[in-house]
């Protein structure tokens, strides 16, 4: 929750200095898997929230938290997943009690139970089409070499869209004995579409707008009862969920047609400690960037975000199976189409690894020439072999390739976040009485026309407590329902001061809603 404008209303006010607060509610009133789902990627939302905090304390937002600056603080009762796992089993729920940050980490884990289901749905490639994972489709045929003219008409000519055979249906005229759910093996969903706006992900990025609004307008029936502590705990996971999936476009995997069902090396060697080793005190910079051959755009989409973290990802890394090079006609082991980028013949090579140019970060390793596909990667890692152009990313590279990666992911997470929040303006008139009596009234009006993600939803109206703070320490309850300030009559005592200016401190959560966690290091 927001403040972007403050208007000064002062009608035949003398005598005290109320200062009107809200005791708001942000924090009131085979299978495939991107960064780790125990580790990694709650680690990267963590950071990610902090970043955002500390750039909301900032000027990064412009003047949108200046006055309204976030209460991470506050905790939430609300509902998650036990520990990640691949059966339907590991989706049994349990209750947590865990404040802003916590939720942004328990989406991070969330998204990926369980891990049978949604390892399906976490891929977007930015290049061919369809964008979702096709990991049961018809192998690339290797061209002839005498028949590509040029490197720029090879690549045009792959113009198959992937075969969408399904396990369910018939197959020359033999009813399958093997039924699948097709939701399962072959749910036909990009991973952007599917933590943004899909209808069967009850985490997605719009039902966290969804449910926020209304906490905020204290109409739980929306939500099958869920208590307001709820909604708020079912907001912020959707937003930690939706972060997820940032994560998993800087994971060259999940932005190739490359399901990686047995090994993908630097997937699994990245882990929490790895992701706080990068990013390191980065998040207390409100400046944080990631490399600079990544363009940094102000106020993308969330979608946008997501894009162009995986377009970037697809152009500058390989994952293990879709290794190629024109030059060198090699085509990925998966028999995929290759991708125009990167090609070996256009890297740095020295000892048989192919190295990549980064601003900040200098030469990144991103493939070995090993001679052998599968067991040489795993077993004999040091080995070279140029004869045979065979080709592994090695788990070796992972921390390298993570420098430039995770800043992307961190970074992007934490622009998320502030298109999650809404901007709200709240304007408060003081009318004199009798004697040294005040009346009080205002509103809470959603500036909506600066919100897209929110013009997809609605304007809040909040309805809920707050409290007017006179002189800065003497607290006096008020109510808002739908945006209407509803307070009532203000005494001035004797030595308040003669000027009032209205200042709203959102993403507070009113004392009987919730309690706070102290403490931010």
């Amino acid at each position: 929750m927001t403040c972007q404008k403050r208007r000064r209303k002062a009608t035949g006010l003398t005598g005290f200095l109320p200062i009107a607060v809200l005791a708001l509610a942000l924090f009131s009133c085979p299978t495939v898997f991107g960064w780790g789902c125990n580790e990694a990627h709650p680690t990267i939302n963590e950071l990610a929230g902090r970043l955002f905090i500390v750039k909301s304390q900032s000027d990064s937002f412009g003047d949108k938290y200046r006055n309204a600056p976030v209460e991470y603080r506050t905790v939430f009762d609300g509902i998650t997943f036990k520990k990640g796992g691949m059966s339907e089993k590991s989706a049994d729920t349990i209750t947590l009690r865990t404040d802003f940050l916590g939720w942004l980490q328990r989406g991070g884990h969330d998204a990926d139970i369980p891990e049978i289901v949604m390892g399906f749905r976490h891929f977007y490639d930015p290049v061919y089409e369809p964008r979702y994972l096709t990991w049961l489709t018809k192998r690339l045929k290797k061209p002839n070499r005498e028949d590509a003219t040029s490197e720029e008409a090879f690549f045009e000519a792959f113009e198959y869209h992937a075969d969408d055979w399904n396990l369910n249906e018939d197959w020359n005229g033999q009813l399958r004995k093997l039924r699948l759910q097709p939701k399962l093996i072959k749910p036909r969903i990009d991973g952007i579409t599917w933590a943004l706006t899909h209808e069967d992900n009850d985490h997605s990025f719009i039902n966290g707008l969804r449910a926020y609004k209304t906490a905020m307008e204290n109409d739980r029936a929306r939500f099958a009862g869920l208590t307001r502590t709820q909604l708020f705990a079912k907001a912020f996971r959707c937003v930690g969920e939706a972060m997820h999936m940032v994560g998993d476009m800087t994971q060259p995997a999940h932005t190739r047609a490359d399901s990686h069902s047995l090994f993908e090396p630097v997937e699994k060697t990245v882990d929490g400690e790895m992701v706080r080793r990068v990013i390191g005190d980065g998040w207390k910079d409100p400046g944080f960037r990631p490399t600079r051959d990544f363009p940094v755009v102000p106020g993308l989409s969330p979608e946008e975000l997501m894009k162009r973290a995986a377009v970037f990802t697809n152009a500058h890394f390989f994952s293990n199976d879709t290794v190629a090079d024109y030059k060198k006609w090699v085509f990925p082991r998966n028999s995929k189409r290759p991708y125009p980028n990167p090609m070996l013949s256009d890297l740095k090579e020295s000892g048989g690894v192919y190295y990549g140019w980064f601003e900040d970060v200098g030469w990144v390793p991103l493939a070995k020439a090993t001679g052998s596909w599968f067991s040489v990667v795993l077993f004999k890692s040091k080995k070279v072999n140029l004869e045979h152009p065979k080709c592994n990313v090695t788990a070796e590279m992972a921390e390298p390739q993570a420098k430039v990666l995770l800043p992307i992911a961190v970074y992007s997470a934490s622009e998320l976040i502030d298109r999650f929040f809404p901007t709200l303006d709240i304007a408060v008139e003081a009318k004199h009485s009798d004697g040294n009596t005040y009346l009080v009234s205002g509103t809470l009006k959603h500036s909506i026309e600066n919100d897209p993600e929110w013009q997809k939803v609605g304007e809040i109206r909040y309805t809920g407590a707050g409290s007017i703070v006179v002189n800065g320490s003497r607290k006096i309850s008020c109510q808002f329902i739908a945006g209407e300030l509803i307070a009532p009559a203000i005494t001035a005592d004797a030595g308040d001061g003669d000027i009032f200016q209205p200042l709203i401190s959102s993403h507070l959560l009113n004392k009987t809603q919730g309690d706070r966690l102290d403490g931010f290091t």
